[in-house]
């Protein structure tokens, strides 16, 4: 990953060739073909730089955020640790997007702003019609000794009947089959009915089953409380 300074911004590519698209980037000058998703979370682009596809990513909420700022002096922004853990995914002999290039504006050693560009996947989300294989993805990051992180169906994309891994963060999984466990719960929760691709009967569902339904009543609870405290 090669590294370029330029006053307050910091610019990390894979390939050279790009450097041209990160000046673009920064000048607002690109096409945009189509906007994949804007809401308060991020912005993603699908543009189109010397007639290639590419995905931007804009961060805009934890770009918000001072915290996140703070600890962008220790560990970097969201969008170099999605660019070095796609680099990761690709290393670890996976399927994924392939990062191109990531641009930090900083406030001395914080990053106020960032964005990460990758390439184009072609293909389509992951649905019920693709559990068997995107349960079978699952069960690889699992023996591999990784969790995915975020393992909806929607997060597996399918191209040329190959998977891809999307917004997969390959933690390591220090649970063992507890976690192996909560994720496929969470896979399950993504699909349109009950399905039966992994044990049920063991200690580590129920516990995972158990931990799963508390952090959904805690959710519901935090929303409720959150919501009394506006109306008063």
């Amino acid at each position: 990953m090669d590294k370029i300074k330029k006053g307050k911004v910091s610019i990390y590519l894979q390939d050279d060739k790009y450097r041209g698209l990160a000046e673009v980037i920064l000048q607002g000058d690109y096409k945009v073909i189509k906007v994949l998703k804007n809401d308060q979370r991020s912005r993603v682009k699908l543009i189109e730089y010397e007639q290639e596809k590419l995905v931007l990513k804009i961060p805009l909420e934890k770009n918000r955020r001072r915290w996140q700022r703070f600890l962008s002096a220790f560990r970097g922004s969201s969008s170099k640790r999605e660019y070095e853990n796609c680099l990761k995914i690709l290393s670890e002999g996976f399927l994924g997007a392939k990062p191109v290039l990531v641009i930090d504006k900083k406030i001395g050693p914080f990053v106020k702003e960032s964005c990460f560009v990758s390439n184009f996947i072609e293909g389509q989300e992951g649905n019920f019609q693709h559990l068997k294989e995107i349960g079978e993805e699952l069960n690889k990051i699992h023996n591999a000794g990784y969790l995915h992180g975020d393992s909806q169906l929607v997060n597996f994309m399918v191209s040329n009947e190959e998977i891809y891994l999307i917004d997969c963060k390959l933690q390591k999984n220090i649970f063992g089959k507890f976690g192996s466990r909560y994720e496929f719960i969470y896979l399950e929760e993504s699909c349109p009915k009950k399905i039966d691709i992994y044990r049920k009967d063991d200690l580590y569902y129920r516990g995972a089953k158990l931990l799963n339904s508390y952090l959904h009543w805690w959710g519901r609870t935090r929303k409720k409380l959150k919501g009394k405290e506006l109306t008063k």
